[in-house]
C-alpha cells in the first residue's frame, strides 16, 4: 500500500483529496498547525496544502506581521515541514505543493498572498533540481470556494476590495478535476512534470502527447521571464 503525507490535512481541498486516495487505497497521514508531530512513516507522496490568503487589502494598509506571516505560511513554512520530512521518503516519491492562481495575472489585494506562491512555484522547480530520486510539481486547482476565501468576503464587505469572481460565483473547480491531475502527474516521470506548475485545467486528458511535449520544452509552465 502506498503512503501519502498530508501538510495542512485539515484545508477544505486536502479534505476532499484525501478521501480520494483513501478510496483509491493510499494509506494517509497529515500534519496540521494544531497537531504538529511530524508523520515518520516512509512516504511514497507528499501533498502539501499549507497556506492562507489573509490578509487581503491594498499592500501599504496591510499589518507588516499579518503581511509577514501570510508569506511565511504560503512558502517558508511548507518547506520548513518538507525538510523535517524528507529523510523518511521513498525513493522515486512525489512531491506535491498546491498553487496559486494564475502567476501570469496581477490581483489586486492580494500581494502577500500572490509573493508568497510565486516564490513557492520557483522552489519547486529548485528543490526538484536539486533532488535526483524524487520528483517535485505545483498543481494549481483553479478556483475552488471554499474558507480560505473568507479573508476576501470580508475584504469586500469591508469596502477594501473588488473581486466579482470571489462575490458572485458560486462554481469552480470538480474535485475529480483536481484529482484526475494529481494522477497524472503522479505517473509520469520526473523529466515531465518536475519543477513544473500543472493547472488543473490543462489539457493532461485531452492532448495525448503532452509528456512529450513538455519533455522537449525544458520551460513550459515554469516561472519565466517572457523575452
Amino acid at each position: 500500500m502506498k503512503h501519502a503525507v498530508i501538510l495542512g490535512d485539515r484545508s477544505d481541498l486536502a479534505v476532499k483529496l484525501r478521501a480520494l486516495l483513501v478510496k483509491d487505497h493510499w494509506a494517509i497521514s497529515g500534519w496540521n498547525r494544531e497537531w504538529r508531530v511530524i508523520p515518520d512513516r516512509p512516504w511514497d507522496l507528499c501533498l502539501i496544502a499549507i497556506g492562507t490568503v489573509a490578509p487581503v487589502g491594498h499592500w501599504r494598509d496591510l499589518d507588516p506581521a499579518e503581511f509577514d506571516a501570510c508569506v511565511d505560511s504560503n512558502i517558508l513554512l511548507p518547506i520548513r515541514i518538507l525538510k523535517k520530512l524528507w529523510p523518511s521518503h521513498k525513493p522515486e516519491a512525489s512531491v506535491c505543493f498546491m498553487a496559486g492562481s494564475n502567476p501570469q495575472r496581477i490581483m489586486p489585494g492580494y500581494a502577500p498572498y500572490n509573493i508568497g506562491k510565486m516564490a513557492l512555484l520557483k522552489a519547486v522547480e529548485q528543490i526538484d533540481a536539486e533532488e535526483t530520486d524524487v520528483k517535485v510539481f505545483a498543481l494549481a486547482p483553479g478556483y475552488v470556494r471554499t474558507k480560505i476565501h473568507a479573508a476576501s468576503l470580508k475584504a469586500i464587505a469591508a469596502g477594501r476590495l473588488r473581486n466579482e469572481v470571489i462575490q458572485n460565483r458560486q462554481d469552480g473547480t470538480p474535485i475529480e478535476r483536481i484529482y484526475g491531475a494529481l494522477q497524472w502527474c503522479l505517473a509520469q516521470e520526473k523529466r515531465v512534470v518536475g519543477g513544473r506548475n500543472i493547472c488543473a485545467s490543462d489539457p493532461w486528458d485531452t492532448e495525448h502527447f503532452l509528456a512529450a511535449r513538455l519533455i522537449q520544452h525544458s520551460a513550459t509552465w515554469k516561472l519565466r521571464r517572457a523575452e
